[in-house]
């Protein structure tokens, strides 16, 4: 599959496309991203600002000085993280995409704060912290 891309949220109240190919698809497993999805990593592509559309009520709330999370405000589904710094761009979690199976991981990230029992066997690059 390729551009555009569509998802939503459980309830379907927030909605998002993109009519752009992602920066980067990641997997990140740093104790942010797991606190704020309650997962033990969130899967996320990043795509700029300008290609992106978005609707529906959300929640958002800071989980770092650099990036805001916005969830929807009906069923509380994780759906958004919103990076501070320029470019403007937007994290989107894998699992909202209509077909969950579009975009694939290229990399894990924050493997340091990896969850013991997380076992990553996929044959991916891993970065402890960020890619190089």
């Amino acid at each position: 599959m390729t551009a555009p891309y569509e998802g939503g949220c459980l309830c379907g109240q927030v909605r998002w496309r993109a009519r752009a190919e992602p920066a980067n698809v990641r997997v990140c497993h740093c104790r942010n991203c797991q606190r704020a999805t309650g997962g033990p990593f969130f899967a996320r592509a990043v795509f700029l600002a300008e290609t992106f559309e978005r609707q529906g009520e959300t929640s958002r709330w800071p989980t770092s000085p650099r990036v805001d999370r916005l969830s929807c405000a009906r069923c509380g589904t994780p759906v958004f993280s919103e990076p501070k710094d320029a470019p403007a761009r937007i994290g989107v979690a894998l699992a909202t995409l209509d077909d969950p199976s579009a975009l694939a991981p290229q990399m894990h990230i924050w493997v340091s704060a990896k969850l013991a029992w997380t076992v990553i066997d996929d044959g991916l690059p891993q970065f402890a912290e960020g890619p190089i």
